[in-house]
């Protein structure tokens, strides 16, 4: 694990249409991540908005209006690096490889989830969003060393 990370510097928005969930989760996880909130996903969509550095989602599968996995499916398109997960009561090996395919999932989790799991698998996605950003800087870095001619990586 990077323990040097700061983790409240990544926010995360969970989002889930039952009340008590999103109170339950924002009290279990106030003190560990930066959290945002919505209970559907058009909500969800306008906090991404408004908070465009969120880095990690976690979503509810069954909601009215939009499923996690149409929700998904649109931040995969508008937010390619962000990290996704899905959390459902209702297991469906078919829904699973649909939301692994176009919502560009990190992980399916099933309800009820193990706090402890849950809070590891938010701590593996922040994790990876880190440093899949360093990647990317190391890579802008480099390609800006090798263009003012003193090569490139070998």
């Amino acid at each position: 694990m990077l323990e040097s990370i700061p983790f409240k510097d990544y926010p995360v928005l969970f989002v889930d249409d039952e009340e008590m969930a999103v109170i339950t989760f924002k009290n279990l996880y106030k003190d560990d991540f930066t959290i945002h909130t919505a209970s559907n996903g058009e909500e969800a969509l306008s906090v991404l908005k408004a908070h465009p550095e969120i880095a990690l989602i976690a979503t509810d599968q069954r909601m009215p209006k939009m499923t996690g996995l149409e929700l998904l499916t649109q931040i995969a398109q508008k937010y390619p690096r962000m990290i996704n997960i899905l959390i459902t009561a209702y297991s469906d090996l078919a829904l699973v490889i649909e939301v692994v395919n176009k919502g560009n999932l990190f992980r399916y989790i099933s309800k009820p989830y193990e706090e402890e799991f849950l809070k590891r698998t938010i701590i593996q996605g922040i994790e990876r969003y880190h440093l899949l950003a360093v990647r990317e800087r190391f890579f802008a870095d480099n390609a800006e060393w090798a263009k003012k001619g003193k090569g490139g990586m070998r």
